[in-house]
């Protein structure tokens, strides 16, 4: 076996080593006609030949076995205009185990098919065709001509790059040149007009202070006219005052000051001539002073509040309208429709009812509502009745109005964003977290328009409740967040909001802690609708635009009811649907109630 290997390599050795070679390719045309000749190196071990023709293509391919050919394998372009052959691809070719030499001619209407006769001359194969005679060429002269011709061109067109070369660089060298020049020129411009601004804004900033020292001229002018008048006006007021005649008590630039107390709370009301914005006013500082910037005398008489425990005195000063409060005071402060709100719960009035007053040029109206009573009195019986033996003015023609109290709300996720517009795209002014209050102002949508810490935001409807609709166990965890901050609930209600819904509705509340009502028989509660007394709370689906609980029976659990916010039950209505809690109020017997169902734990119990 080893033998037969040695042997196969040794054939081969001597096959490669044999292998015939053709050196050139050239094209012979004679009186007798024309003839293409293959020259091989050798007449020794010439291949075997075949020839075949594709019409299609006009191709006529030649195959020499196991041959070489000297120029190399390629495309070679001999003339496109030829009646015999234009061009010739030269390539490999395994065919039945034989290694063939191809020859691929691109011919002319002379060659149109593979009869042409064959003959050889010593080392020549010789492919003869009939035609009309042309000019005959060698391959490798056809070729060393080109290559003379691409080796001219090229370096021509070096030539030339190199020309442009060099002109480019002298332009490049000219234009730099031209650059420099042309920034050495605006920098010096751009000198000159820097030193012309210079100048220039000297001679401003001197004019600005003769200007400045002028209008100060006028100003201090001006404000001596001023205190002059104002002196004029006490002056003339407290001759009036004197002699007992009527005096118009009104501050200028102010429309409304009212003051409401009763039903635990207290208001104070103030509306300018300007609409007053929540970005205008600053305070109140360390000495309880209020300062609403808006435009008005930059002095004018004080006036005194004696019916108030809020406001102890309102008047113009430099910066504006000044309102000093009572020592002590710690109101919530909003801005609504243009007028200036202050809130505080007022515990002094043990009866229901209101008290307010009206102050006008022409006399007083008062009202008391827990004592029925009208009585008009002139102004000076007003002022002496509330500041015996003063002579100070009292200004402002003063108006009370019956207005409604907004609520108080009470974040009870544990934590939520506060926006500055109702989306959850917008700024994020600060986290809340449970247990922080809020006033309610309008309802956007998912949204509640709000108010923290003079601030006036957006908050999720789902992560805030009124403190009626806490469940039980959410008041337990508020009294002790309430502790924590060392603040305090009176009696289980909020210390601010109105309390003017108890006016008009005689409601009894109880909380259940989870447990049916004990006092309510279960006998004749056959109404139609879900008796909740007879389904237990399985889940709560939160993450929906609208939350929904899912309620099933007790005795069967395959039946299941899925509510929300606002559906009707047996005697009542779902109130509110936390993450952990479903709150309902049943009305029964004339008897309203609160019942909060909670989620059950891991371990069976409520959460």
């Amino acid at each position: 076996m080893m033998k037969s290997k040695i042997l196969m390599m040794v054939l081969g050795a001597a096959i490669a080593c044999s292998a015939a070679t053709i050196k050139d390719v050239k094209l012979a045309c004679s009186a007798g006609g024309c003839a293409l000749k293959f020259q091989f190196t050798s007449a020794d071990d010439l291949p075997s030949f075949f020839q075949k023709y594709n019409a299609a293509a006009k191709t006529l391919t030649l195959g020499f076995s196991e041959s070489k050919f000297a120029m190399g394998e390629g495309n070679y372009d001999v003339d496109a205009a030829s009646q015999y052959v234009r061009s010739m691809r030269v390539f490999r070719e395994n065919f039945r185990g034989m290694d063939f030499l191809k020859v691929e001619l691109a011919v002319g209407p002379a060659i149109s098919g593979d009869k042409n006769e064959i003959a050889l001359d010593k080392s020549d194969f010789i492919l003869k065709v009939s035609g009309e005679k042309e000019k005959g060429w060698i391959l490798s002269k056809l070729y060393a001509s080109k290559k003379k011709e691409a080796e001219k061109v090229a370096a021509e067109e070096k030539k030339a790059a190199a020309l442009a070369a060099a002109e480019e660089k002298k332009a490049a060298e000219k234009q730099a040149l031209l650059d420099k020049k042309a920034a050495a020129k605006a920098a010096a411009e751009e000198k000159k007009a820097a030193e012309r601004a210079l100048i220039e804004e000297k001679k401003r900033l001197a004019e600005e202070k003769k200007a400045a020292q002028k209008q100060a001229l006028l100003d201090k002018k001006a404000a001596a006219e001023e205190e002059k008048r104002i002196a004029e006006e006490q002056k003339r007021l407290d001759k009036a005052i004197k002699e007992g005649g009527a005096v118009s008590a009104l501050l200028p630039g102010i429309k409304e000051m009212t003051v409401l107390i009763g039903s635990g709370m207290e208001q104070f009301r103030l509306l300018a001539e300007s609409p007053i914005g929540i970005s205008r006013i600053a305070g109140p500082g360390k000495t309880g002073i209020i300062t609403v910037a808006l435009e008005g005398p930059q002095k004018s008489p004080v006036f005194k509040i004696g019916s108030s425990s809020l406001v102890k005195s309102v008047g113009w000063g430099a910066n504006g309208l000044q309102i000093q409060l009572q020592s002590g005071a710690n109101p919530v402060m909003l801005v609504q429709e243009g007028a200036l709100i202050l809130q505080a719960p007022e515990s002094s009035l043990k009866k229901d009812g209101f008290v307010f007053w009206t102050a006008r040029p022409d006399g007083i109206y008062t009202r008391n509502w827990v004592k029925p009573s009208d009585e008009g009195r002139s102004f000076d019986k007003f002022v002496k009745g509330y500041e015996p033996g003063s002579n100070k003015i009292v200004s402002a023609a003063q108006t009370f109005h019956l207005r409604p109290v907004v609520r108080e709300l009470i974040v009870v996720a544990d934590e939520t964003e506060f926006y500055t517009a109702p989306n959850e795209n917008a700024q994020v002014v600060k986290r809340l977290v449970f247990g922080d209050r809020l006033v309610s102002l309008d309802l956007v949508g998912l949204y509640r328009k709000v108010q923290f810490d003079n601030r006036v935001g957006y908050v999720n409807r789902r992560a805030v409740s009124f403190f009626d609709e806490l469940s039980s166990v959410q008041i337990e965890l508020l009294k002790q967040v309430d502790k924590e901050r060392g603040e305090n609930l009176q009696d289980g209600v909020a210390q601010s909001g109105s309390m003017l819904e108890s006016l008009y509705e005689d409601r009894i509340i109880y909380s259940s802690f989870g447990r049916r009502d004990p006092f309510v028989e279960i006998k004749g509660l056959v109404e139609e609708g879900i008796n909740i007394d007879q389904v237990e709370l399985v889940g709560i689906i939160w993450e929906s635009e609208v939350p929904m609980a899912i309620l099933v029976e007790s005795k069967n659990p395959s039946i299941s009811y899925t509510i929300k916010e606002g559906d009707k039950i047996l005697n009542g209505k779902v109130l509110k649907i936390t993450q952990t809690d479903v709150l309902f109020l049943i009305q029964e017997f004339g008897v309203s109630r609160r019942y909060s169902m909670g989620l059950p734990d891991k371990f069976g119990g409520q959460k």
